[in-house]
């Protein structure tokens, strides 16, 4: 099966696939706007296999993923707060030769490629009758089949660690994407008369599969949300759309604990609440839980390594075993493991390792990086943990140079790169504090080539003009010197 089977499979639905500020969209209309934007952009456009998407949440995103799909070539998205020099990363290292985008974002786009000596089309979605095109008559009969892809075939490729001159892309494959899909339909019980709220980027590898694809596959709906998280339009859409499902991260949950009208709105239609991406502090999980109590929040674990989902604890368990992971979901197996590979005993720590159809194909372009992590049919994941007694999961730590920052994966080496590039800076070292929120906030430890030729405030801005917001540091701090290993490498903590 493919991705682009998905629409195939409700091809005639009149059921609303898809709403978006007050516009709907059913399967019919997805599908037959999808094959409009398809055949025209096959009409002219012969070059490379991977295609970006430069568009933010919303119904166009959802075209222009399946209109790749049905191209049978590679989705590749880019996160819109990516700023020049990570867009041109992106384009030049994926090799990407057509990226599909809008109005709003196509001038930025453009301004960012205009001095790169790679050539890429660009495609405006907004210059053809964006709803229109799915009113047409199409023949869903002649779609082109696919015949130089199987299903383990790339379908997308998520951006994970690495820096901004040596970035990192997960291949996914559709034997991946599928897989996750069944198995988070099983573990939760999905049904076609689900409702899902999306409120996460939809190129979260959390997003893309947990929602928006699982419940495309079913035939259920997908409301976006169309405005900033806050906890009043969650309540509120919950309440006019009867969600049944949401998915978040630990500061978006926090959020809705500390509304004080959170208890004024009709959610009975909400049955899960799942969550990940970050710590959620246990007595504050329990208050939401006790808040809520005809909600079941949904204690989730994975990396987009894994498709991205790994295991669940499901509500029936959320008390008792609270802050607990879970288990493994369908299809899925979970090891904990030493140094040498051995499993550890109960209550012992040691690295999470996943096995599955869901495992990423790897690193594109990076084999060596690819072998480092899969071993021996393995993802060895690089996040600690330990077992309980009753086989339930509980992480303790990572192993990995990661600073999750409500729920969205900061790679420090990526900042430390740019930070060295700023002429007053000898050396830099990122790293995650604390956050009552957020979970973590990057901050910055630099060394100046020469006392005080910078401030905090430039150094900040600095980060914010090339490199997306969330992954700027909130503080810098400036020292002497730092503390270094034997080799001569910079001791983090």
């Amino acid at each position: 099966m493919f991705i682009k089977d998905i629409l195939l499979s409700n091809k005639n639905s009149s059921k609303v696939a898809i709403k978006y500020s007050n516009e709907g969209m059913t399967y019919a209309q997805l599908l037959g706007t999808t094959i409009f934007f398809a055949e025209l952009i096959r009409s002219y456009y012969t070059g490379s296999k991977n295609v970006g998407i430069f568009l933010p949440n919303s119904m166009q995103y959802a075209v222009a993923y399946f209109t790749i799909t049905l191209l049978d070539k590679v989705i590749v998205p880019i996160g819109i707060q990516a700023k020049k020099a990570e867009i041109q990363s992106t384009v030049e290292y994926c090799e990407l030769g057509l990226i599909i985008t809008n109005n709003q974002y196509i001038e930025a786009l453009k301004d960012s490629l205009n001095d790169t000596e790679y050539m890429v089309t660009i495609f405006n979605i907004d210059d053809e009758s964006f709803l229109k095109a799915g009113l047409a008559k199409k023949d869903f009969e002649n779609i082109k089949e696919s015949v130089e892809i199987d299903e383990n075939s790339v379908a997308i490729m998520l951006h994970t660690s690495g820096t901004t001159s040596n970035p990192k892309r997960v291949m996914l494959t559709h034997k991946n994407l599928i897989t996750n899909i069944k198995s988070n339909i099983d573990s939760l019980k999905l049904t076609e008369n689900d409702i899902c709220l999306i409120a996460l980027p939809m190129f979260f590898g959390y997003c893309n599969t947990a929602q928006f694809l699982t419940h495309l596959y079913l035939g259920a709906t997908i409301v976006i949300m169309d405005e900033m998280f806050i906890p009043n339009s969650f309540f509120k859409l919950v309440q006019e759309e009867g969600i049944t499902n949401f998915t978040g991260v630990p500061s978006m949950l926090l959020m809705l604990l500390s509304y004080r009208n959170r208890f004024k709105y009709d959610i009975s239609s909400l049955r899960y609440v799942c969550f990940g991406g970050g710590n959620m502090p246990v007595e504050k999980l329990k208050q939401l839980i006790e808040d809520f109590p005809t909600v079941g929040f949904v204690q989730t674990y994975g990396q987009t390594e894994a498709s991205p989902r790994a295991t669940c604890l499901l509500p029936d368990d959320s008390l008792r075993k609270l802050g607990s992971v879970g288990k493994p979901i369908p299809n899925v197996k979970v090891r904990i493991v030493d140094d040498s590979g051995v499993d550890v005993g109960i209550g012992q720590m040691g690295e999470i390792i996943i096995q599955g159809d869901n495992v990423m194909k790897g690193y594109y372009k990076r084999p060596e990086e690819t072998a480092k992590v899969k071993r021996n049919n393995w993802l060895y994941t690089g996040d600690l943990g330990r077992y309980d007694e009753d086989g339930y999961i509980y992480l303790v730590g990572r192993k990995k140079n990661i600073i999750i920052s409500g729920g969205l994966n900061i790679y420090p080496e990526e900042v430390e790169e740019l930070l060295m590039c700023h002429p007053s800076v000898k050396e830099a070292c990122v790293v995650g504090e604390e956050h009552d929120l957020l979970g973590e906030i990057p901050v910055a430890k630099v060394v100046l080539k020469e006392p005080q030729t910078v401030g905090e405030g430039e150094l900040i801005n600095y980060c914010l003009e090339n490199l997306a917001g969330y992954k700027a540091p909130v503080k810098v701090y400036f020292i002497q010197e730092f503390s270094k290993t034997a080799n001569g490498k910079i001791k983090r903590y």
